[in-house]
This record gives C-alpha cells, structure tokens and sequence, in this order.
C-alpha cells in the first residue's frame, strides 16, 4: 500500500486529466470553447476512488467535478495510493502548481494516521502543503478532515471485543494499529489540527467525520464501505462528493 511509483502517479493523471466531454464537434461546428478553471484533486487511495467498481467514474471527485464545477472545467486527479501529507508534498504539490488550478480539493489523514505520524508532524506538514496550493489566495482549497475508523470492518476484524491475545491489528502496509481509543484521540487531534490549518490559511473545510457519524447514527454506515473493509464503496464515494460539493457550494461561484 505504501509503496510509491513516479510512473504510476503520471499513469494517473494521464488517465485522469480530462475535459468533461470528449464528443468531437458536429461537422460544420464552430471549435470547441476554450478550457475553463482547472480543478485538481489531492489526496491517496481515497482520490483515486479504490473501492468502487468502477474508480474513473465513481471516484468522488470525479463525481465532484461532474456534478459542481462548470461545463468547461479541467479536471486533473493526483492521487497516489498510499500517499501521506509529506509524500503528497514531494510527488503531488508541484505538478498541481504547474496547473494554476482555479479549485484544490485534499483529502489526506487516513495513511499518516495508519502510519503513526504524530499530529504535531502532521500539521506542521499539512499547513505547508495547504499554503502552497493556496498559491497566495490564487487558489481555492478544501480540505477534509478524518472519518471516524474505528468501525472500519477491516478494523474490526483484527481487533476483537472483548480484545483477545491475537497478534496485533495492522493497516495493509503493515503498521500496526492503535487500539480503539487510542486511534479515536488520535482522530480528533489531526481533526482538530486540520481545522486550524484551513483557518491559518484560508481553506474550506469539509467535515468528513461529520458525514461518518451521521451514517453511523442512520445505521448505513457499513453499506458505505467495500468488500476491503476499508475503503468506501461508490454508495460512500457519493457522500464525500456530497460533503464537498455543499463546501464548494458555501465557498462561492466559481470563475
């Protein structure tokens, strides 16, 4: 999971860069109108839509891009599987700045997290990462929050209740996981550390531990996640484009 490929990451955004229709004009028909705003998604596994049947077309920015941004909008996925924050910043941040996006949308915790990354660590790099996408203002970003994890099935799986003497529980990279309470605080403190960094830098955010609690209350909060146990599946995909299209939408138009 966590191994990182400068191929794979320009396979992706081969793949992913995309105007919203690809129908060559009628004979006769005036060119097509010029590009719009470009509109570039940051993130890991999650950004690239793992989970869902079918991720070029129900990965939720993808469902993003098509549901909120105007006709003429470029779309760019930069996800990398696998990518923490700081590893975003070396693979994911300069080639979005190439773009001079108009729109930024990042979503990373859930690898730092599975990876013990302190919460301090992980927000001295998050506002690093924010601040340039910002690009003085230019930019705007939104920036999810955590969902809750400590439901997850393939959480549950090797985490017992009662806690047996079974050997630890471990993300698919193989770090071993925290027990429940311990992830739960460690959830709220990188929750709260990106909530500060949106206001220090002026970046929408949009609750995505909201929206988990929310499903958990409704009781549909495991028929949002796919057969890995950990990954939202495309019924989850829609509620995080759901979640960030209403932040897109409070942010203001688009130009």
């Amino acid at each position: 999971m966590r191994r990182l490929g400068v191929a794979a990451a320009t396979l992706l955004l081969l793949a992913a860069c995309s105007p919203r229709s690809a129908k060559p004009p009628a004979p006769g028909a005036t060119s097509p109108t010029a590009p719009g705003p470009t509109y570039v998604a940051v993130g890991a596994s999650e950004t690239t839509g793992v989970g869902a049947e079918t991720p070029l077309r129900e990965a939720w920015p993808r469902l993003l891009f098509r549901s909120s941004t105007p006709s003429n909008t470029v779309f760019v996925n930069m996800g990398v599987p696998g990518a923490t924050v700081a590893q975003a910043l070396r693979l994911e941040v300069g080639p979005t700045l190439d773009l001079k996006p108009a729109i930024v949308t990042v979503w990373l915790n859930v690898n730092d997290i599975i990876a013990g990354v302190p919460a301090a660590d992980f927000e001295r790099d998050l506002g690093t990462l924010v601040r340039q996408l910002r690009r003085n203002g230019e930019t705007r970003v939104l920036v999810a929050n955590a969902p809750p994890v400590d439901r997850l099935p393939a959480y549950l799986a090797c985490r017992p209740d009662p806690p047996s003497s079974a050997p630890p529980c471990r993300a698919p990279g193989g770090a071993e996981l925290p027990p429940p309470d311990d992830i739960n605080r460690l959830v709220d403190d990188y929750n709260a550390a990106t909530a500060r960094v949106a206001t220090a830098q002026g970046a929408t955010l949009v609750d995505l531990h909201a929206v988990g609690l929310a499903a958990r209350a409704a009781g549909i909060e495991d028929a949002l996640v796919s057969g890995d146990g950990f990954h939202p599946n495309a019924g989850g995909y829609q509620q995080v484009a759901t979640a960030f299209a209403e932040a897109l939408k409070r942010s203001g138009p688009i130009s």
